[in-house]
């Protein structure tokens, strides 16, 4: 069986070319524009002088090159890299150099990412589809006068095994690790997503994150697969998007929860202020009742759904609606991560990989159509992190080990503890990040927290450090809330104020930069 992420958007383009499929940097492209451009550029990829394209970076920052060229090599059946111009460089030439592509389309930030380290590792076909012809640090850009030489081609049809991206991750060896998501992956998240959403061809889909971030297979197909519109938030109202979901009148809301915090500090989350949102999604890190409570008082007219799923496998893979009764996660605060998308199977394994029971402690495992091929030229990897266990009701199958420490309730619900390696040792004590985050939350009566174990020696963290947004707390009534809360090994030993707490570029708050802080204030003070 044949498919294509670019097909649905090819029957769209060609039965309603004047819907728009796109608006960004102010401006509306429909299906006929935008479909032509990803058409042209697909017959220029296809062209046999450029040689045998297998995969095609996308280097570029949520703009029109950005979005034609995933559409593009959807289009052309060659598989797409997203790589972010905000990269470091030397982080951003590894990717290049072990993602061994065949081509490159960029934008303007895109080029100025071309630093002559990163150079060295592309390959020699660039596409600027946005841009005139360029000469740039030995190479020729593709720009418009050479994609006018070219007319637009069908999309391919494609085996379901084929690679249809590849998202880099950190890896915990410090080398990102490219996790290669195939046809068939992706087709089946599309396909339970839309059965569960009903999105239609009236419908105005958010674009918030990074292209690296896998929510954007979400925001993307999910929204072309129906016929709707993808709406780009800019830049500087990413992280307060409130006057932008008004203004373009969302009906879908994709992001992760950093966003209402965000917006509720700043005061911008007001009752009612989302009246055309229809419905809201919320991953990529744990989602607080309290946000989901000022989210929903805010779109009155919206479900709420909390989702899980790490990129390995396919965006998200369990799901849990936030509507009465509430399941939420006992001494946690936050929203249950909820049950299986259907088709996929999730489990609790101990550290020998055996299957535990309901109510039992362990890590996470996920099984079924959306688990990943794997890690792109990595199979030690592949082999560690996708074992092929023994279930006593599924058999022998592939399944994939989170990462993610967790349990099953008796009525089938799973919840979230928090990452095996954010279960750290505190003077010989275990200690869940996430569980003293809960309680430090509730004494602070803020969303804005984060708990980091620093410093550690020889594997075992000497205490922990706290890190608030609200600069007017009292530190010495805070410890003695949490005193009242928590083992006095589980105390942070400091709480530290900041105007905002750092985000990486998935908006999700960045523990590596809070320790970094404390890093460099103690090489300051010697």
């Amino acid at each position: 069986m044949c498919q294509g992420l670019a097909l649905p958007f090819y029957g769209h383009s060609l039965q309603n070319p004047s819907l728009p499929a796109l608006f960004v940097s102010g401006k509306f492209y429909s299906y006929g524009e935008l479909g032509e451009l990803a058409a042209t550029m697909a017959a220029l990829l296809a062209d046999p002088r450029q040689g045998q394209v297998a995969r095609v970076g996308v280097l570029a920052s949520r703009s029109l090159p950005a979005f034609a060229g995933i559409l593009a090599a959807c289009w052309a059946g060659v598989t797409f890299v997203p790589l972010n111009p905000k990269y470091p460089e030397e982080r951003l030439a590894t990717i290049i150099r072990n993602s061994q592509l065949s081509a490159i389309v960029v934008d303007d930030g895109g080029c100025k990412a071309l630093t002559e380290k990163v150079m060295a590792c592309c390959p020699p076909l660039f596409i600027g589809p946005c841009m005139d012809d360029l000469a740039l640090g030995g190479v020729v850009i593709q720009g418009r006068q050479t994609l006018a030489k070219y007319s637009p081609l069908p999309p391919v049809q494609l085996p379901r095994e084929k690679i249809a991206y590849i998202l880099f991750t950190s890896g915990t060896t410090g080398e990102p690790k490219g996790v290669m998501v195939t046809t068939a992956n992706a087709a089946h998240f599309l396909t339970i997503s839309q059965e569960r959403y009903r999105l239609m061809a009236d419908d105005r889909v958010s674009q918030q994150s990074e292209i690296t971030f896998d929510h954007i297979a979400f925001d993307l197909f999910m929204a072309w697969g129906a016929g709707a519109s993808v709406h780009v938030v800019p830049e500087t109202m990413v992280m307060a998007p409130a006057e932008f979901i008004r203004k373009q009148e969302l009906t879908v809301w994709f992001a992760v929860p950093s966003v209402i915090s965000f917006l509720k500090g700043m005061k911008l989350l007001k009752p009612g202020i989302f009246p055309t949102l229809r419905i809201s999604l919320f991953a990529g890190e744990p989602l607080p009742k309290e946000l989901a409570d000022a989210w929903q008082e805010a779109a009155p007219n919206s479900r709420v759904d909390n989702l899980y799923g790490p990129t390995e496998v396919t965006v998200d893979c369990l799901w849990q609606s936030y509507q009465a009764p509430y399941e939420i996660t006992p001494n946690r605060g936050v929203v249950a991560i909820g049950r299986p998308y259907a088709g996929m199977h999730a489990a609790i394994v101990d550290s020998g990989n055996k299957f535990l029971g309901p109510g039992e402690i362990g890590e996470l495992a996920v099984s079924g159509p959306q688990v990943s091929a794997g890690y792109w030229n990595n199979p030690e990897l592949t082999a560690l992190r996708f074992p092929r266990l023994q279930h006593p009701e599924l058999g022998e199958t592939i399944w994939y080990l989170t990462g993610d420490l967790s349990y099953q309730d008796a009525t089938g619900i799973f919840h979230y503890l928090g990452r095996v390696d954010n279960q750290v040792k505190v003077l010989g004590q275990r200690v869940e990040l996430e569980d003293v985050e809960f309680h430090l939350r509730a004494v602070c009566q803020s969303d804005s927290v984060a708990v980091v174990a620093w410093p550690v020696l020889h594997g075992t963290a000497q205490g922990l450090i706290a890190f608030v947004t609200d600069s007017a707390l009292d530190q010495k009534l805070v410890k003695e809330g949490l005193r009242h809360r928590l083992l006095s090994y589980m105390i942070p030993r400091r709480i530290v104020c900041l105007a905002q707490l750092p985000l990486n570029l998935n908006g999700k708050v960045d523990r590596k930069a809070l320790v970094a802080l404390l890093e460099a204030e103690k090489t300051q003070h010697g």
